[in-house]
């Protein structure tokens, strides 16, 4: 599913999210009934500003896609519905369980923060977040802020975040269950349910999604299949003790099993994949959040406290490095006050003022095979890397009678073991009714600490680190258009985008050109590019929705980026018949050239190819409980590499039955 790069402006009330408006505790101002067809556009974000907004009224580049959209579209997980994002592009190192980075705008993976019920999920080694075998099942909906947003959220939301909110039970009228099974092709199987309610003041969801498969030979040698296994659960309970005091807890843990094949360093096989029954990737994350959410005087004051951890386990075995292993944990503490207050100067205006502080810790610790030849790198490692980082942050956002909108947001971050730091955003998004015309925009400030590898190093004999690092910081900006066609059937937004980069950490090499090691790149790393999006909705029977994006991403020296397509697009049709019994989705998603290394020694650049891949599904409800299901992945065998010597999955099949209360 694919929604506009803001949401639109002219959304029925019929289609407001209740329960969201509720949790975001504000009440939407009424708008006008139109005459045009239901679409899934929610009503409010809620990660665009420190506070919940009005999708009119979000000055930054947003898309919102509902879970159940997305499911019903034929997407397993959370990476293929985010290849469908204008500005958002997605790698996968082989097939499924395989690491999967998301880029936002040509950025680095570690400059995108990602958020799960809130709790901030980032790798503790590398700063990125691995999006494989990442269920759908759970999800109740993703929100994909494009843009600076450490002005808000501070480090690693430097181009962007990306926030997924689990299912919940709160609100329902009546206790909801559904459970789901599929298999198909290359042994693949999967299986998921979900039970959501409330009972008077308290109410809870738990959820879990199994998938399994063999897999498919990710080396351009041999004939090793690289399968994989994951297993997740989700639980989220909570309890209105009073109409204006809410407790709500979390708990997330996600378990998976990959086989993958090595990149040797040396040989006929340097710097490519090759078959081995013997390597493979085993994590656990875990996570968990309490928050309390107390409001005074009819709303006005609205008050959080949370805390959360989250925990990564990671094993990795393979015959050119030996064993890898490494824990992290990461404390978070928060609170937030938002305080909303009208006036009367130019006709009526609406004030909100958000103020949060927060306290960050993290610990690492790994133990490797190379150990063995460094033992001060592995007693180091043992005992473990922390660092802390507190933040005070602050946002202030007005409604103008004539359909102006204003936010204006500054955080700084106190930092152990390099520099504090300073950034902010500002943005404006201006409606005219008349002509259905929306404009919106943003600037802002990002900033990507260094990550502990960076910091402290691994092995001394390849590898040292950097404490002399500085984070990395860009200024960004966005400009956009959004416009409503024939009663809501046709909604566009083209959006401009720039970013300039600087400090950008990259390898550089000492003792005498034979050790790598991280610095900052002097000169100016620029991206710019043009986001365009689509959906129209021609007869009620028929929803197109389609988007393209133009990235220009290069270094200070003036090459381009790897893994940066300058051209991409996708786009998504969708059919009911039989009365909306049956419905029918196609999805076609087109990734261009990209640049690439060979890393061997000396590395390579190399090039990608484009490809394009066509998958869907066609479901028929054969009872108002039971939906039977086809589905399928690159359905014309597309091959290509989306990382240079991981070969991406062959087409694929599956059949199913989903199952749900009435």
């Amino acid at each position: 599913m694919l929604s506009l790069s803001s949401s639109s402006s002219f959304v029925p009330r019929g289609l407001r999210f209740a329960t969201w408006s509720a949790l975001a505790g504000l009440t939407a101002n009424p708008l006008p009934v139109l005459a045009q067809p239901a679409v899934d556009i929610p009503e409010i974000i809620i990660y665009a500003n420190q506070f919940p907004t009005e999708a009119s009224r979000v000055g930054a580049s947003a898309t919102v896609l509902m879970g159940e959209t997305m499911r019903s579209k034929g997407f397993s997980t959370v990476a293929e519905a985010l290849r469908t994002v204008p500005g958002l592009s997605v790698n996968q190192s082989g097939g499924p369980g395989a690491l999967t980075q998301a880029r936002i705008r040509g950025s680095e993976s570690n400059h995108v923060l990602v958020l799960i019920d809130d709790v901030p999920v980032n790798d503790f080694a590398n700063g990125d977040f691995n999006f494989a075998d990442f269920s759908l099942e759970d999800v109740e909906r993703v929100e994909v802020i494009r843009g600076p947003q450490s002005g808000i959220y501070g480090a690693n939301a430097h181009s962007g975040i990306i926030s997924i909110v689990t299912r919940t039970g709160r609100g329902l009228a009546r206790p909801q269950a559904d459970f789901r099974v599929e298999g198909g092709s290359r042994q693949t199987a999967a299986a998921s349910g979900s039970v959501r309610g409330a009972a008077g003041p308290f109410y809870g969801a738990f959820s879990f999604a199994h998938n399994t498969t063999d897999g498919h030979n990710i080396s351009r040698f041999g004939s090793e299949r690289d399968g994989s296994h994951a297993t997740t659960t989700t639980a989220k309970v909570g309890v209105e003790l009073t109409p204006a005091a809410n407790i709500e807890a979390a708990f997330r843990r996600a378990a998976r099993f990959t086989h993958f094949d090595s990149q040797p360093f040396f040989g006929p096989f340097e710097g490519l994949t090759f078959d081995s029954v013997y390597d493979f990737n085993r994590t656990e994350n875990l996570l968990g959040r309490i928050a309390a959410t107390w409001s005074l005087f009819d709303g006005a004051l609205v008050q959080k406290l949370s805390a959360s951890r989250y925990e990564e386990r990671r094993n990795d075995d393979d015959v050119v490095n030996g064993f890898f292993r490494s824990k992290g944990q990461r404390d978070d503490f928060a609170y937030k006050a938002t305080l909303k207050h009208n006036t009367d100067i130019v006709g009526g205006e609406q004030h909100t003022l958000a103020l949060a502080v927060d306290r960050q810790h993290e610990r690492l610790t790994i133990d490797s095979a190379s150990f063995v030849f460094d033992p001060s790198a592995g007693a180091f490692w043992a005992a473990g890397a922390e660092r802390t980082r507190t933040g005070l942050a602050g946002e202030y956002g007005v409604n103008l009678p004539f359909g102006l909108t204003l936010t204006g947001a500054v955080r700084h971050d106190w930092n152990s073991g390099f520099a504090d730091a300073t950034t902010w955003r500002a943005t404006a998004s201006q409606r005219f009714p008349s002509t259905r015309t929306r404009l919106h925009g943003s600037v802002g400030t990002g900033i990507t600490n260094p990550n502990f590898i960076e910091q402290f190093g691994f092995f001394v004999g390849t590898f040292i680190g950097n404490p002399a690092l500085r984070p990395e910081r860009s200024i960004g900006w966005d400009f956009g258009v959004e416009q409503s066609f024939w009663g809501g059937r046709l909604i566009t937004d083209v959006t401009y985008f720039g970013a300039d980069f600087e400090d950008k950490i990259t390898f550089g090499t000492a003792g005498g050109g034979f050790i790598a090691t991280p610095i900052n790149v002097p000169g100016v790393s620029p991206r710019r590019g043009v986001e365009v999006s689509a959906r129209v909705t021609p007869v009620n029977w028929f929803t197109l929705t389609a988007a393209y994006t133009y990235t220009d991403a290069r270094l200070a020296d003036g090459t381009r980026e790897i893994r940066r397509p300058e051209h991409a697009a996708s786009g998504s049709a969708t059919v009911r018949f039989l009365g909306g019994r049956g419905r029918a989705t196609v999805n076609v998603v087109y990734n261009g050239k990209m640049a690439d290394s060979w890393f061997r020694f000396p590395i390579t650049p190399v090039e990608l190819e484009a490809y394009t891949t066509v998958g869907g599904i066609i479901e028929y409800d054969v009872a108002p409980y039971a939906t039977a299901f086809v589905r399928a992945e690159n359905v014309f065998n597309a091959r290509y590499e989306e990382v240079f010597s991981y070969r991406a999955p062959g087409s694929i099949v599956l059949v199913g039955l989903k199952l749900r209360t009435i």
